[in-house]
């Protein structure tokens, strides 16, 4: 069990915000809308979320404003939402720590099912197995039978505990039944940095933030976690046709806002995400982050973070990333 009062203390110091509902109207948005983003500038989930909030001001007529809030594997900008007046101007960029987070946290402040209400899904982007490129281990058979002669003794880092990078490698686990030490690091560059460098073996990082290094030579790709080939990627197979059939782990994106935002509000921004994902120019830039758009309306939106809620809740009861 990890301990992370910091959660609770960095929570609690939260500026005070309107939490009575109000009535959007007819003429929604008529200000500026901020978008709450639970992750650093600069990653790939920031980068999906500014491709949302342009996309959405320059089909509805106002600035959607993008406000990082990180900390706590996003649960400091969640709660902040979540405190929000239900009226349409705070969003949230809901992610697969969201799902991850409600069974790996016990003491949150908010109910990510019960406390908000999906809009839409925007983005899947799946992770990609790498070692460094001077690795002995030069396919994934190389990686399983090492692991499976080897046990305890293969490392995976990770960006942090509780992450995709992090329950990719315990789904891998839990999958091939082999026993992995993981390597929690403070972001996804440190971990990046020491898997080029040799001190961890391996790393299921996100295959945006992987792609660069990839690409010049550092990183020698195994296999990537997605159902299907990554196109970024086209002659890496698949986890699930090594022989994991069914094996799936990603990074994810949609929309969600408070609860009591008005139907008609979800309805507009909903439909409003569902059309800017038919753009080719919108899909390619999404592609070229290494990821493939994820259009879902509202209700599909609700039953895929469900299942993300009940597939990785299995997975992290199992590894016992359990935070206080």
């Amino acid at each position: 069990m990890i301990a992370r009062r910091e959660f609770l203390s960095a929570a609690g110091g939260l500026t005070a915000l309107h939490v009575l509902p109000s009535f959007a109207q007819d003429g929604y948005p008529d200000r500026p809308v901020r978008l709450v983003v639970g992750f650093p500038a600069g990653g790939t989930t920031d980068m999906i979320g500014r491709l949302t909030a342009k996309e959405l001001s320059a089909r509805l007529g106002q600035p959607f404003v993008v406000d990082n809030r990180p900390g706590a594997s996003s649960n400091i900008g969640t709660a902040l939402v979540a405190r929000a007046a239900s009226d349409g101007y705070t969003l949230l960029l809901a992610t697969a720590s969201n799902a991850t987070n409600a069974t790996a946290y016990r003491n949150l402040s908010f109910d990510i099912q019960k406390d908000f209400i999906p809009i839409a899904g925007i983005a899947i982007v799946p992770n990609v197995l790498v070692v460094s490129s001077s690795s002995p281990l030069k396919t994934f058979d190389d990686y399983l039978r090492f692991a499976r002669k080897n046990p305890g003794k293969l490392t995976f880092a990770s960006a942090s505990s509780g992450s995709s990078t992090h329950l990719a490698g315990e789904l891998f686990k839990t999958m091939a039944k082999v026993d992995m030490l993981h390597v929690p690091y403070p972001g996804s560059a440190p971990a990046i940095t020491d898997v080029m460098g040799g001190q961890v073996d391996s790393i299921f990082d996100n295959l945006p933030s992987a792609m660069p290094h990839i690409a010049g030579g550092k990183l020698r790709p195994l296999a990537v976690t997605s159902p299907a080939r990554a196109p970024a990627l086209p002659d890496i197979p698949t986890v699930a046709e090594l022989g994991f059939p069914g094996f799936e782990a990603y990074s994810w994106q949609g929309l969600m806002a408070p609860r009591g935002t008005p139907g008609t509000v979800v309805q507009k921004l909903s439909s409003t995400v569902s059309a800017f994902l038919t753009d080719p120019s919108v899909t390619a830039q999404i592609a070229k982050l290494g990821g493939a758009s994820n259009r879902l309306n509202a209700e599909d939106f609700r039953k895929f973070v469900k299942a993300e809620i009940d597939k990785w809740g299995l997975v992290i009861k199992k590894s016992g990333t359990i935070f206080e």
